[in-house]
């Protein structure tokens, strides 16, 4: 995927359009997108060279982590909440790890919710102010 579309949300601090366009490009292959539904009512959030090579590398932890949260992010993707927790993910963060920690800090909640209510999981995340 050559010169994919940039998120605007991302500011990278690297000159390297190749690893860019590979960086952007890791969030349409593994349907990451949700994220960024209202990516321009956030600001900026700063990714490194460092940061980059983590998500586009497979054995980087940027990498698993994300591949873990898109299977998470289609569970339940009709709840009402849904898109507002997305939103609050990278609106609330600066830099690119404070994002992933937020996610990583998702995926461990996650996995205590039975799954009788995964239904609802994002319900519960968005009034679990320490989630998100």
């Amino acid at each position: 995927m050559d010169n994919v579309p940039k998120f605007q949300v991302f500011e990278p601090k690297f000159d390297n359009e190749e690893l860019e366009n590979e960086f952007n490009s890791f969030f349409y292959k593994n349907n990451l997108t949700a994220l960024f539904t209202d990516e321009h009512m956030a600001t900026p959030i700063t990714v490194t060279y460092v940061d980059a090579r983590s998500v586009v590398n497979e054995g980087g932890s940027y990498h698993r982590v994300l591949i873990d949260f898109s299977e998470l992010i289609t569970l339940a993707n009709d709840n009402k909440s849904y898109e507002e927790a997305m939103f609050k993910i990278i609106y609330e963060s600066r830099t690119f790890q404070s994002m992933i920690k937020k996610i990583k800090d998702l995926i461990q909640f996650s996995k205590t919710v039975d799954n009788q209510y995964k239904h609802n999981l994002w319900n519960v995340v968005w009034y679990r102010k320490d989630l998100i």
